[in-house]
């Protein structure tokens, strides 16, 4: 059976949208890349500035704070914290946090257990959640103190060697993109 002209154009026009959208769909993602290379590029820099100060000038708190502000810029994202495992008081203890709740976040105690950072800490093992709400492990207890609506978050463990010694959580993405 022949192809005719209308057949051939319709096909045409049809491998054309596609072409488009797959353009546009690359194009998102290496803008995504560009800005993680980016930020991995002053992360490196930050790196070489701290590698050149004496003990007595680095402060690990603005250390922390640094590298959060970029992995919040790198993700799109204004609101994370890095929390930190307190094994003698067997607490966890957020030690920078930028965003809404930082008067109430920073140098706050919970359980070593609570919610998913205190699964995250447990499993040695990130996590991305899209919905909260259909998660297990996410406890609404800061949230619900803050007035806070939590809607998505990733969060992954910080280790040293094989040991896990807290975590970074970011929540909420700003833009129409997921995670």
């Amino acid at each position: 059976m022949p192809i005719n002209r209308r057949d051939i154009i319709q096909i045409l026009r049809d491998e054309n949208a596609l072409l488009k959208a797959r353009n546009k769909q690359i194009s998102g993602q290496l803008a995504q890349h560009q800005q993680a290379f980016r930020v991995l590029d002053e992360l490196c820099d930050k790196a070489l500035s701290y590698s050149s100060m004496s003990i007595e000038t680095f402060d690990p708190g603005e250390a922390l704070n640094d590298l959060l502000a970029m992995i919040l810029h790198a993700c799109n994202i204004e609101n994370g914290s890095v929390i930190l495992v307190d094994e003698q008081a067997e607490e966890l203890e957020f030690v920078a946090v930028i965003g809404e709740a930082q008067g109430y976040l920073l140098n706050h105690r919970m359980s070593l257990q609570a919610g998913v950072v205190g699964h995250v800490i447990d499993t040695q093992q990130p996590t991305l959640i899209e919905n909260v709400h259909t998660s297990k492990e996410w406890s609404g207890a800061i949230d619900e103190r803050l007035d806070f609506h939590t809607q998505s978050l990733m969060c992954v463990p910080l280790k040293i060697d094989d040991r896990v010694i807290g975590a970074i959580e970011v929540v909420n993405h700003t833009s129409d993109v997921i995670f």
